[in-house]
């Protein structure tokens, strides 16, 4: 469902302009994870509304690191798609830790189940 969330976005908030088979591609993405998620008849919407902002947060990264390739220079000075990709996933990184830090009376417990539970670790 990303290149979905990542076509709507860029045509709303970015105005780009898709082409139709691109739209049409995005049929059999789309009906290909209506037909895998039709058997699982109870959803959590929890995990639904997870999905749904992972997604979007997703169409948005992929849309600012378009523009910012854009850049005229940047791209020569960067060198390669995964050093754009290395850099984006620093910055993540760096911007959730302040998140990390404000939880960390839990991170003894996740390290404790880290440890002990073969299906987390």
């Amino acid at each position: 469902a990303e290149p979905a969330f990542a076509a709507l976005l860029g045509t709303t908030l970015y105005d780009k302009s898709i082409s139709r088979a691109k739209w049409f591609a995005l049929v059999p993405v789309i009906g290909g994870v209506c037909v895998a998620s039709a058997a699982e008849l109870d959803y959590a919407p929890a995990a639904l509304l997870g999905g749904l902002v992972a997604n979007t947060f997703a169409a948005v990264k992929a849309n600012e690191n378009k523009k910012v390739m854009d850049t005229p220079g940047l791209k020569d000075r960067l060198g390669s798609v995964g050093n754009q990709f290395a850099i984006t996933m620093i910055l993540a990184w760096l911007l959730s830790l302040p998140l990390v830090l404000l939880e960390r009376d839990e991170l003894p417990g996740l390290v404790d189940l880290w440890q002990t539970d073969p299906s987390v670790s």
